[in-house]
């Protein structure tokens, strides 16, 4: 039986290796069955919807579909002003956004009875001890302060004293994550009112 059906395969695969034969007629029969064929129904909705047309409007009719439109257009607006305006505002804040405030004074004050010279650095000033804003002015017994402007928010900052020693300020708090494992101090600027 197997040998059998691997002669049927065969006789199967011969016939199907053979050319087709297709005479002249054969495109012009299938282009007329093609065109008999109903038309689709989404072309004709398409067709319906683009094609141009005349539409007749009395103007009462014109006043009334624009009076109802406006009191919709007013109703709607009216019940929803709330939300557009809770939605509307982060969007304008991310579009205008508000005015930086100024930066604060800030005092920093180092006890350092050896220095000859001491500067506070932070990220609000690019961390460079010579800004001069922020060198610091000796008031005896060996106390080194300065008022310095600082940007509102979280700052890192730090005191070098004589151009070599980078200290933390010994009544701040400290965070430890500077590339020189060294710590830096923290301070928080806020609006003063």
């Amino acid at each position: 039986m197997r040998d059998e059906d691997n002669v049927k395969i065969r006789d199967v695969a011969r016939a199907l290796r053979e050319p087709v034969r297709i005479d002249a007629s054969f495109n012009e029969r299938v282009m007329r069955v093609v065109r008999d064929l109903p038309k689709h129904s989404r072309l004709s909705f398409w067709r319906r919807w683009s094609m141009p047309r005349t539409i007749t409007v009395r103007p009462l009719a014109a006043s009334l579909v624009a009076a109802s439109l406006a009191l919709f257009a007013l109703v709607g607006l009216w019940h929803v002003s709330d939300d557009l305006d809770r939605a509307a505002k982060p969007i304008a804040k991310a579009i205008f956004p508000p005015k930086a405030a100024p930066p604060q004074h800030v005092q920093f004050v180092l006890v350092a009875p050896d220095a000859k010279k001491v500067a506070v650095v932070g990220d609000f000033n690019g961390w460079d001890p010579s800004h001069s804003a922020y060198q610091a002015q000796h008031r005896g017994g060996g106390v080194w302060s300065v008022t310095a402007p600082v940007p509102l928010g979280h700052h890192r900052y730090s005191f070098v004293v004589d151009d070599s020693l980078w200290v933390a300020d010994p009544t701040a708090p400290r965070v430890v994550d500077n590339d020189f494992g060294t710590a830096n101090s923290a301070i928080v600027v806020e609006e003063q009112r």
